[in-house]
């Protein structure tokens, strides 16, 4: 195209010119820090919901440090003028390019995104964690339902939050608008950073009615500091 001779794509984490390539490199998107969550059982992610009647399976993409280029690369995602979703859509196509060659998909019939209240949908434009769960079902082929669950009201942002506001802040937020076609079906709940897993929590909790509903939770990212020891040794041994 015209504009891309004079103002050209680049990479979104080393500033290379990208060409029809979207938003980052191949070699870029190849030393992406894996947390390879998908093949290790009792992870970070899904120590947040053990013990949860419903809960199956729980992992998320990427680490990042605070402040280093991957945590740079999730706020551009979502945040500010120049905010781009398809980051997220991007990573979630990798991740399950990824996540294919394990059982992490097995039995999954549904993706439900994280919702955005309608109040804040219109003031971002999207939602990413919808954008995350298309690049998932892009090469998964297992459907995405964004009208299933929904949020109640608009509530504050959990970045800035103890644990205990986080939980506070999204109690009873959620709800399902037709619980019975979850009835007998296993669903992947899907969130961009997974930190306490509060808000994922406040999902599941909409679920109380349905009956016999699995659930499985997928997130692109959280914080690096959050690995277990476990986790950290397949980090390591992977790179």
């Amino acid at each position: 195209m015209f504009k891309d001779l004079f103002f050209p794509r680049t990479c979104a984490l080393c500033g290379k010119v990208v060409g029809d390539d979207p938003v980052l490199c191949r070699e870029c998107l190849t030393h992406l820090p894996r947390t390879e969550q998908a093949v290790i059982r009792g992870n970070t992610t899904e120590e947040l919901f053990a013990g949860l009647p419903r809960f199956q399976r729980g992992a998320v993409f990427l680490f990042f440090e605070h402040g280093d280029k991957y945590h740079r690369l999730i706020h551009q995602m979502k945040y500010g003028v120049f905010a781009d979703p398809t980051i997220g859509y991007l990573l979630a196509k990798e991740a399950a390019a990824d996540y294919l060659q394990s059982d992490f998909f097995d039995g999954i019939d549904l993706i439900l995104p994280v919702p955005l209240h309608p109040r804040r949908l219109r003031e971002r434009g999207f939602n990413q964690a919808e954008w995350i769960a298309k690049g998932l079902s892009e090469i998964t082929h297992i459907p995405v339902n964004s009208a299933l669950l929904i949020r109640k009201r608009s509530n504050e942002h959990q970045a800035n939050l103890s644990r205990q506001e986080r939980l506070n802040n999204v109690q009873d937020l959620f709800a399902l608008t037709e619980p019975k076609q979850l009835s007998n079906r296993h669903v992947l709940l899907v969130d961009d950073v997974i930190t306490t897993g509060a808000t994922v929590r406040a999902c599941m909790a909409a679920f109380k009615s349905v009956r016999n509903c699995k659930i499985s939770v997928f997130g692109i990212a959280k914080s690096n500091s959050l690995k277990s020891s476990f986790d950290q040794f397949w980090f390591q041994n992977a790179q």
